[in-house]
């Protein structure tokens, strides 16, 4: 048996945010084997859950980059939360709001952020587009629709009322790559982890709380052996889940540093590069000393 790990964004899901047949095909053939494939995304679970639902697959989720644990284990539900301190997601909250950046607030059950949010990204588009000429609005876009267009979204008109004891991510967007590396200076101090899951976003969760430490703690739920699970991502938050998988493989359109740090390299996302992977690697006899006779596709 082994353990797969997917993220979504950028490595499940097509460029146009959709889950391919073919994809989804290898996915139940997995299942089908024996094997178990866990999705591990920073999307919110239920958002992770309405995307597998519409495709007709079900399958263990970790999200919000590892703050989630959905699953079941014989026949009795598994639901874990890691929040961030009350104390520490209200300060961060607070850094955050000084900086005027987009931000979306993940609890279990709902994504907050405020009405005039997304008005106020697109005037900070404008005025990058004024100031950069080398800024290019349509790849910004395009990289930030998975966080404009989420599941479970509700506007509120301030933070005000946030109950700081459920936050388990905070999702922070700007076209300005000075302002996203200035909030990981000021927050590089704070109790969390910051991540991306692309060049235009900042995640923040609890301490210690990344996909990797959620993947090995579901692994060994499953009483199955690091050296017998295969991670598969593209951004620097998969990265947490490559250091403790036995095998990982980065898409083709993976950043150069998930490439470098891969064990394997598979398609690009648009070429069905995880049904490539799973179709070579469900194949593969799992030993004691890990994956044997892995190659490149």
């Amino acid at each position: 048996m082994r353990l797969f790990a997917i993220d979504l964004d950028g490595t499940l899901l097509h460029s146009t945010h959709i889950i391919s047949e073919r994809n989804v095909s290898a996915v139940k053939q997995c299942q089908k084997n024996g094997d178990i494939v866990v999705i591990a995304t920073g999307r919110a679970a239920f958002d992770a859950a309405h995307l597998l639902r519409f495709h007709e697959l079900n399958c263990p989720i970790i999200g919000s980059n590892g703050a989630e644990l959905r699953a079941e284990y014989e026949g009795e539900p598994i639901r874990k939360n890691t929040y961030v301190p009350s104390d520490e997601s209200e300060a961060i909250l607070n850094c955050l709001l000084k900086q005027n950046v987009y931000l979306q607030i993940y609890l279990e059950d709902e994504i907050l952020m405020t009405y005039d949010a997304t008005d106020q990204l697109m005037k900070k588009i404008k005025e990058e587009q004024g100031t950069n000429p080398s800024f290019q609005a349509d790849k910004f876009l395009k990289s930030v629709h998975p966080q404009l267009t989420q599941y479970g979204v509700r506007e509120v008109t301030d933070f005000s009322d946030v109950n700081f004891t459920q936050v388990m991510k905070i999702m922070i967007v700007s076209p300005k790559a000075v302002v996203l590396k200035q909030i990981q200076n000021d927050l590089s101090s704070r109790n969390c982890t910051v991540t991306s899951s692309g060049p235009f976003n900042l995640e923040v969760t609890a301490s210690g709380s990344d996909k990797g430490m959620a993947l090995q703690q579901f692994a060994e739920r499953m009483g199955i052996l690091l050296t017998a699970t295969v991670a598969i991502g593209d951004h620097h938050n998969d990265l947490p889940m490559f250091r403790v998988a036995g095998t990982s493989i980065a898409m083709g359109n993976a950043e150069d540093t998930v490439k470098r740090l891969a064990t394997y390299k598979t398609g690009h996302h648009d070429d069905d590069g995880v049904a490539m992977a799973l179709e070579t690697f469900r194949s593969i006899q799992v030993g004691h000393k890990g994956v044997q006779d892995g190659k490149y596709y």
